[in-house]
């Protein structure tokens, strides 16, 4: 099946969701009559959050209200539904990417409280390598080089990307905030090293590094 689980966007409280679309649609039920569900059983599902949506134009042209359903609301919901083998390839597959997507955030959270731990680090070498050269704007500098290692995008592209205005390592998948940490890493050395920016970036390119000591 297709992506059925989505993450919100508020990135440092990021929860995984569901749509009413996705349930009209993998349990071969009409949009309208999974509304219908909804609006009857609404006060049971708000006892597991407030129950939002959002208003989407359709290919007709029209506009739907589409649902936003956590993990606990859909779990109800789809319990209404008969259980055709349609609905259970569904249920069983809805319930894989909700714990997939939860652990997911769960690992990013986890990486992200990691580099906190570590950006003072990092702060503290850019500060006293800045001291000895001339870098106007020495931090901006390297987080624009370790978010392109990590992503492949600057940060502005990444952030348009995303489509949110916030730290890049919120905005990061487990991967790219592992790779950005072992970057990370590698320029602290670096810069204890006094290795000037473009042997730095070199080495993060996949170059070698040399310097005197």
């Amino acid at each position: 099946m297709n992506e059925l689980v989505f993450k919100t966007t508020a990135l440092s409280t990021a929860e995984p969701y569901t749509t009413s679309e996705v349930i009209a649609e993998y349990s071969g039920n009409s949009r309208k009559a999974i509304q219908n569900l909804i609006n009857r059983y609404k006060d049971k599902l708000e006892q597991y959050g407030k129950v939002v949506f959002e208003i989407l134009p359709l290919p007709s042209g029209q506009k739907a209200k589409v649902y936003h359903l956590n993990e606990q609301q859909a779990t109800f919901l789809i319990t209404l539904l008969k259980n055709t083998p349609n609905v259970v390839a569904f249920k069983f597959e809805l319930t894989r990417q909700f714990y997939a997507t939860r652990k997911e955030l769960q690992e990013r959270h986890s990486l992200r409280l990691e580099d906190k731990s570590k950006r003072k680090n990092l702060t503290d070498a850019i500060r006293d390598w800045s001291l000895k050269g001339n870098y106007p704007q020495p931090y901006s500098m390297f987080t624009n080089l370790l978010c392109k290692v990590a992503t492949g995008l600057s940060c502005k592209q990444l952030k348009e990307k995303r489509r949110a205005d916030a730290s890049v390592t919120e905005l990061m998948t487990v991967e790219e905030l592992e790779t950005y940490q072992q970057a990370e890493n590698k320029v602290i050395a670096m810069l204890s090293l006094n290795a000037d920016y473009q042997q730095i970036k070199a080495l993060l390119n996949g170059g070698t590094l040399q310097v005197a000591i």
